[in-house]
């Protein structure tokens, strides 16, 4: 008897009566399934109404040929990885190699022999259930290493997070800050996906990825003196080239562990927001003093969504601003610090920024 696990079902196709009762009775003697029609739309009907494990095909029927049928069963999706073998008094190379290039998996030549009949369907049924047994295993496989991408992604991130966070509650008390600017970076580059801008790089896995690596846009401010960075009042030319470095501590700090995940899409992001989130519009930015579209885009969506958030936040070299005011220099600075398409993805969504702006809040004037 077959193994229960293989499927014993067999479609067996061929107009000749005589040929089908012989084939119905081998396949009864060696434990199988026998299911026969006479034409190549009855075998067709039958398998979609209930699909076999396995087809023994005529080639030369009436109406569909053998080949026709196997060709049918080859482009519908529910039937194409059912395994067919041929059976046919046709005894030309040509015939055989035309079998396996439509898809066949065997082919026997009549007059048949009984113990050749059932030891190649129970070879093809066994391999059918081991490709299963593979498929299955590779899915469950895939599974598992998505979780464990999942967990491994997830800590690597809470860790450069929390580096961020340490190097940003160094002029920021509430630590807030870094949340708030990924917030809004994310909420830009999904209302310039929205508005038609750049739609071949902004796709889902960059807009997560802006989300995570806007936390790092000033993690080089952990190399910055605190007489420099913590000043109360402005900062003499001296003091702000010093603080003008942090972009480029940042972007060489991430560099090195880049160097150690080269393609790391995610570290990529990370340096470009690092370096050029400063960089501006008509190139008059830091450190490259790159224009226009040369900035990357991660370091154009975040540099907006960096100025809006440190102008309405107090600090100790300044008092937070209101939306209005911070607003206002935005629309000022379209097309010479930002983006246009970052700066009218802004306006399409200031009132968002607004309401985010309290909602995760420490204080900010009306």
């Amino acid at each position: 008897m077959p193994d229960n696990k293989i499927g014993n079902s067999v479609l067996i196709v061929d107009d000749a009566p005589e040929n089908l009762r012989l084939l119905v009775t081998v396949l009864k003697s060696g434990g199988f399934e026998p299911r026969p029609v006479t034409s190549g739309e009855l075998a067709i009907e039958a398998a979609l109404f209930d699909p076999p494990d396995l087809v023994l095909l005529d080639v030369n029927m009436p109406g569909m040929t053998g080949w026709d049928v196997c060709r049918s069963f080859k482009k519908d999706v529910r039937l194409r990885d059912i395994p067919i073998i041929f059976i046919s008094g046709l005894q030309g190379t040509d015939d055989k190699v035309e079998a396996f290039n439509i898809g066949g998996v065997d082919y026997v030549s009549k007059p048949f022999h009984e113990e050749e009949v059932l030891a190649r369907v129970k070879t093809h049924l066994h391999l059918r259930q081991l490709q299963r047994e593979l498929a299955s295993q590779n899915v469950q496989l895939e599974v598992r290493i998505a979780e464990q991408v999942k967990v491994v992604t997830a800590t690597q991130r809470s860790t450069i997070f929390a580096l961020a966070k340490l190097a940003e509650i160094r002029d920021d008390d509430t630590g807030k800050h870094i949340v708030r600017v990924q917030t809004f970076s994310q909420m830009l580059a999904k209302q310039m996906r929205e508005m038609g801008y750049y739609l071949e790089q902004l796709t889902d896995e960059f807009i997560d990825n802006i989300f995570q690596t806007a936390a790092l846009h000033d993690i080089g401010k952990v190399g910055i003196p605190d007489v420099v960075l913590l000043k109360p009042g402005k900062l003499t030319e001296e003091e702000f080239t010093v603080m003008k470095t942090h972009s480029a501590i940042g972007a060489n700090t991430l560099l090195e562990v880049l160097k150690e995940h080269p393609g790391n899409q995610f570290i990529q992001m990370g340096v470009e927001v690092a370096r050029s989130h400063h960089e501006k519009w008509n190139g008059s930015g830091y450190p490259d003093g790159f224009r226009g579209e040369i900035t990357p885009l991660s370091a154009r969506i975040v540099a907006l969504a960096d100025f809006y958030d440190a102008l309405t936040s107090k600090r100790c070299y300044h008092a937070a601003a209101s939306h209005e005011v911070t607003r206002n220099l935005i629309l000022e600075g379209n097309g010479i610090h930002f983006d246009p398409s970052v700066e009218c993805a802004f306006m399409a969504v200031d009132d968002q920024f607004r309401r985010v702006r309290y909602e995760m809040m420490d204080r900010m004037p009306v």
